[in-house]
């Protein structure tokens, strides 16, 4: 760095003010500023002594350095100079001893704070004596030796310091980073603890719970225990006579069971005696009563069965009876045609009749295809009307009607009436959507034809039925 450089280092405080921040971010950068500073205070050193040279030229010559310095910055200077030379010539006039002048140190320190005065008197700065001069280079050649000396023995220690301190950098990362992690660990931790705490508290609650789940369970166990307990003891008594009652309810039916097993044998004894008779189909059995009196039963009457019977005894002469067997077979069958066509959403009643039964059915089952249809349900409904006369006169018949409300098209299919003591029928009904077409038309009024008449010829027996007895 050069005088100049210096100079202009020494007139800007405010950029050294802002080395000296930013070197508290470096120490290299610290380094430096330290440097700095010491060649400006070697270079402020240098420019004092330049001051101090011509200082003397200038109190001798006070009319030249008013004129100069008049109207400047240093203007005070002069007004200095000027009252020590007024006192100095007053002493020297009044002949009084020479007493220390305060005016004398305070030209000293203006010019030494202000040492770049001599700059606007290069008369006097290039016209020094050889001491002066060679004192001026002794102090610029110290100035240069002390600058070589410190950047060349810092360049090292720079270096090393911008290491130290990028190492210190990485140290106060790794420091926070180990912070941050520290705390974040501390953290987890602490939610680590609180979930277990929490946990704890819940299974602590909860198995709190069970027990108390667990005594009132025992205790009502044990209550049902002693409640049972009372029960069999108050019932052992009454179990006691109850079972000393059934043994000898047992005894007397084993000795009914014993006599009526002695009956039995003897009976079968007489049995064996007089050759009972054994019919080969299972259905025809053959019985002798104790009044004498023989039997023929028959099981499952078919229409097969109708003929003539003979009972014979085997006497001498052979003595025997004959018997006539009618079979009456019922016939079920549904008013109407086979097939049947409907309108949906009209009202569907189908009519089962049964004929020719000596007694009339118990029930009549109708079926949906293989669904049994309930006697009364929200939209289907049964109705049995039993012993009506015949329009011929000969015996009775019974008519099962199932009323089918608001038909639809899934009432479609098969239906089936079967009775209790006569063969199914069927017929097929086919609900149609629309205008009915012919051949439903057809067959809806041949069916309502065949009803009309089967009812008027059910009146017309009525009437004749009441006419007869009348008469």
């Amino acid at each position: 760095m050069s005088l100049t450089e210096m100079m202009r280092c020494k007139s800007m405080p405010a950029e050294k003010k802002n080395d000296i921040k930013l070197a508290q971010h470096e120490f290299a950068t610290v380094r430096i500023v330290q440097i700095g500073c010491v060649l400006n205070v070697l270079a402020e050193a240098i420019e004092r002594v330049k001051i101090s040279l011509i200082m003397p030229k200038l109190l001798e010559h006070p009319a030249h350095m008013a004129k100069i310095l008049n109207g400047t910055k240093y203007e005070r200077a002069v007004h200095l100079v000027e009252s020590f030379v007024r006192r100095r010539e007053f002493i020297l006039r009044e002949k009084r001893p020479p007493l220390m002048d305060h005016g004398i140190i305070q030209i000293i320190d203006f010019f030494q704070r202000n040492s770049r005065i001599y700059i606007l008197f290069p008369r006097y700065y290039n016209h020094m004596s050889d001491n002066e001069k060679k004192l001026l280079n002794a102090f610029e050649m110290l100035y240069d030796l002390a600058k070589d000396r410190l950047y060349r023995t810092s360049t090292d220690a720079i270096a090393q310091e911008r290491q130290l301190h990028a190492m210190y950098k990485q140290n106060e990362v790794v420091k926070e980073q180990v912070e941050e992690l520290r705390k974040k660990i501390l953290d987890q931790k602490a939610a680590i603890r609180k979930r277990l705490e929490d946990k704890e508290a819940y299974l602590q609650n909860y198995e709190d719970l069970l027990m108390k789940k667990k005594r009132e369970k025992n205790e009502r166990i044990q209550k049902e225990i002693d409640r049972c307990t009372r029960l069999v003891k108050a019932n052992k008594k009454l179990s006691l006579e109850r079972q000393a009652e059934l043994e000898e309810q047992l005894q007397k039916t084993q000795n009914n069971y014993n006599l009526t097993t002695k009956n039995y044998l003897k009976q079968e004894k007489v049995f064996r005696e007089e050759k009972a008779v054994f019919i080969a189909d299972q259905r025809f059995l053959a019985i002798k009563q104790p009044d004498k009196y023989w039997t023929l039963q028959i099981k499952y009457v078919q229409a097969r069965d109708a003929g003539s019977y003979e009972c014979q005894v085997s006497t001498e002469p052979k003595v025997s009876a004959r018997v006539q067997l009618q079979v009456v077979v019922p016939r079920t069958e549904i008013l109407g045609e086979p097939d049947r066509y409907v309108k949906a959403g009209s009202n569907v009643v189908l009519r089962c009749i049964v004929r020719g039964a000596l007694e009339p059915p118990t029930f009549i089952m109708w079926y949906h295809g293989a669904e049994q249809l309930a006697a009364d349900s929200r939209r289907h409904r049964t109705q049995l009307d039993p012993n009506l006369p015949e329009a011929s006169g000969e015996g009775q018949s019974t008519i099962g009607s199932l009323i089918i409300e608001s038909a639809k098209k899934r009432d479609t299919g098969n239906y089936t009436c079967s009775p209790s003591n006569s063969p199914s029928a069927t017929v097929t009904l086919n609900i149609i959507n629309g205008e009915s077409s012919a051949s439903a038309v057809t067959s809806s009024a041949a069916t309502t034809r065949a009803y009309a008449l089967s009812i008027l010829a059910l009146l017309l027996s009525v009437i004749l039925i009441g006419v007869g007895h009348r008469t």
